[in-house]
């Protein structure tokens, strides 16, 4: 018994340490391997950026130096004793030829560098050095050189600069620059020649860049090798790979040794830059890397043996009692050995295959594909789709139900009550009818109906709508769910899709059906003619304001009555009717001088949304008339009590009606607002405060009228208006006369 336990225990190990490697240790390696990877690729980024870094200073200080020369070089070539000497050589004397001697002899004195220094002069082949002097042309020791730089190819002279061997024969190599001079003509007229050591000018280009690691090669403007070179390395191929402007990065490899090649090469001077590094350091990162990475694997490798082994035990006991209790409901089997895994196994997959044979369809996704119209229709007829699917109709009619959970948002937990209500619905239907449905979403879920028969009649209505009571009925007793149902009419399966859509259509716009168990949706006319209800909505206006609540009740039955039950309306009229009758009623009431902004929150359109059908629909209009009645019978008692501040208004306005008066100024008088003065000052005095204003004023000005002494001018002024025009207009509307013509009759009268 303990054999078999061991070997049991054994099994279950060999599980969990397959399961260790397969989740933890082969990510552990992918991980790692990753860390080895990057750490590798950054010791190269690195190095590639320090070396790039190098190249740049060493190219700016080459940049510096040639420049430096290149400054010498014009200055010389600018001097005024060099031009004389260059255009008038056969007009001076001895002597100025030694200034210029001395002038150059200056640079090699104050700079190492400088090995040689001489002038060619083109006009009498005469060729002025610093040590030896003037000589001929034709018996000057460099006149080969001097030749060569006469003959370059260009439209004008200009300037070179290279390696070549020093003249004499000695085998030293010099780096010569030559400057053609002066710079100012297009014939040159001499070449002003400075030669320059070239180990010198390398020890002192090293010194300036003392910080780098690998060997640093440098190559003139015509590839020739300036510096020393590496055995092994075919330099001037490599020259010729490096463009200017383009960085050059290539692998190499000498006697077993892998070396990096980081090359420039100047837009400006075309001098070439390459340094040779070894990649020791990138092998050294690498290996530094797979070391800690085998440390760690061998820790995660023992830890995770030991973890294998211990959940092994605790866990395989649970599975083991378990076992022990499935034994007598699942059959033996002799490939068993006693495993509790595979029994426990066993008895799973016999739980899930009885599951699946008595799971419904919660979604099938060739329903909701054809209902939206997601199918291609160059592959599958209707009849195809369908029985591939495994459904299979027997008739060529059918029709569209919708069933929408109308209370979910009242109810706690509703989005887990969908499935259950789908069910619910799917199998009271598919015992009376042949069905298959679909979850569409919010709480909706469709079903397609196979029918017998080309179009409803009262038998087939009778029977959809005792499914549909019978659904609802157990909907509302086992979660209080209050569903609606909309039909649409019966169709062809190639015409579901526009039937879906009619029948959506309907579902918005169902706070203008009629109160049913069912919806049977007809086919909507949506670009029918309608007319505004303009008289209804003046009726309704005079008796909101007169107060009338069972006139507006009954005005608003009539309306339903001829618009909404009638069904000839399209629904998106009959909404933008309610909108706009509703918006005229606030919109009177605002031109009546009521402040309308404490009515804006208790008419809220956006509750039609929420109306079931047009009995709820026509209780929400009244409910919110009757807000805005109740609103207006608080006004109009707090009118009443208004008195003394309509009566401070009227003598306000009767003691200044001869200043530029305004009603913002009477109501921040008696302390009210505009609109608030307005409307109780309205109520109480028949007039508005600007009519009365007027009228106070025209009366004043009658009696200053009878005044033969005063101006028009004189007399608006007087009675409040700021010029004669405003006053003259102002009394012809109120009077039917101009002020002249109301003068001149009460003197005739007179």
């Amino acid at each position: 018994m303990k054999f078999r336990n061991l070997v049991d225990t054994k099994i279950a190990f060999r599980k969990y340490l397959l399961l260790f490697f397969l989740t933890i240790l082969i990510p552990t390696i992918a991980l790692l391997s990753l860390q080895i990877y990057n750490k590798y690729q950054d010791s190269i980024l690195r190095t590639d950026e320090i070396s790039e870094a190098v190249l740049k200073s060493v190219a700016r200080n080459l940049e510096l130096m040639l420049e430096q020369i290149e400054q010498m070089t014009l200055q010389t070539s600018m001097s005024p004793n060099v031009l004389e000497l260059l255009t008038r050589p056969h007009d001076l004397p001895a002597y100025r030829y030694a200034e210029v001697k001395d002038q150059l002899g200056t640079w090699i004195n104050s700079n190492s560098l400088f090995e040689s220094i001489y002038l060619d002069i083109r006009q009498n082949a005469k060729v002025l050095t610093v040590q030896e002097g003037l000589y001929d042309r034709e018996r000057f020791y460099d006149k080969t050189f001097l030749m060569e730089v006469a003959e370059l190819p260009s439209e004008f002279p200009r300037s070179w600069a290279g390696v070549r061997q020093q003249p004499g024969g000695s085998g030293k190599e010099v780096l010569s620059f030559v400057r053609p001079v002066p710079i100012t003509e297009r014939i040159a007229l001499g070449y002003l020649i400075v030669n320059i050591d070239k180990t010198r000018f390398m020890n002192m280009l090293m010194n300036m860049n003392s910080q780098m690691s690998g060997q640093l090669i440098v190559g003139d403007p015509g590839n020739h090798l300036v510096s020393s070179s590496v055995d092994g390395i075919d330099i001037q191929k490599v020259f010729s790979k490096i463009k200017p402007g383009i960085e050059y990065t290539d692998v190499v490899e000498l006697d077993g040794v892998r070396y990096k090649l980081n090359g420039f090469k100047s837009v400006t001077n075309h001098w070439t830059l390459l340094e040779v590094m070894p990649v020791n350091p990138y092998m050294q990162a690498l290996s530094g890397a797979i070391q800690q990475a085998i440390i760690i694997l061998a820790i995660v490798i023992l830890l995770g043996v030991g973890l294998s082994y211990l959940f092994a035990s605790i866990l395989y006991n649970p599975w083991k009692h378990l076992a022990t209790k499935l034994q007598g409901y699942v059959k033996q089997n002799t490939e068993d050995n006693g495993d509790a895994y595979e029994v426990v196994n066993r008895a799973i997959h016999n739980l899930i295959a009885k599951i699946r044979q008595n799971e419904p369809i919660v979604r099938d996704h060739v329903v909701y594909d054809w209902l939206h119209h997601q199918y291609p229709d160059d592959l599958y007829t209707p009849a195809q789709a369908f029985a591939d699917a495994g459904i299979h109709f027997v008739s060529p009619h059918h029709a569209v139900l919708v069933v929408v959970d109308e209370n979910r948002q009242d109810r706690e937990k509703a989005n887990g009550d969908t499935l259950f209500l789908f069910s619910l619905a799917e199998d009271e239907l598919f015992t009376r009818f042949k069905a298959a449905g679909t979850m569409i979403d919010n709480g909706k879920f469709a079903f397609i109906l196979n029918f017998d028969r080309n179009a409803f009649d009262d038998e087939l209505m009778a029977d959809l709508e005792d499914a549909c009571r019978s659904i609802q009925q157990k909907a509302h007793t086992r979660l209080k769910a209050d569903l609606g149902f909309f039909v649409s009419g019966i169709q062809p399966l190639s015409h579901l899709s526009e039937a879906f859509e009619q029948v959506k259509r309907a579902i918005a716009y169902k706070a203008f059906l009629p109160q049913s168990a069912v919806y049977f949706v007809e086919e909507s006319n949506e670009s029918g003619q309608f007319q505004y209800p303009a008289g209804y909505q003046k009726k309704m206006i005079n008796l909101i304001l007169a107060g009338d609540r069972d006139k507006v009740e009954q005005y608003m039955t009539e309306l339903f009555a001829q618009y909404l039950q009638s069904r000839d309306a399209p629904y998106p009229k009959l909404l933008q009717m309610i909108m706009i009758l509703m918006s005229q009623i606030l919109g009177a009431l605002a031109q009546e001088g009521y402040d309308i902004e404490p009515l804006i929150d208790q008419v809220d359109l956006f509750q039609l949304q929420q109306c079931q059908n047009q009995q709820e629909l026509k209780r929400m209009l009244l409910l919110q008339i009757g807000q805005i009645m109740d609103y207006l019978f608080m006004v109009g008692k707090q009118t009443e009590d208004s008195n003394p501040l309509v009566s401070q208004a009227l003598a306000y306005m009767e003691e200044h009606y001869a200043s530029n008066l305004s009603i913002s100024e009477i109501a921040a008088h008696i302390g009210v607002s505009p609109s608030h003065l307005s409307r109780i000052f309205k109520v109480q005095v028949g007039k508005s405060p600007i009519e009365y204003l007027t009228e106070l004023r025209v009366s004043a000005s009658k009696t200053l009228l009878k005044d033969k002494g005063k101006s028009l001018q004189q007399i608006s002024e007087l009675i409040g208006y700021n010029d004669a025009q405003t006053f003259i207009r102002t009394f012809k509307k109120t009077e039917g006369m101009t002020p002249g013509e109301y003068r001149k009759k009460v003197i005739n009268h007179s």
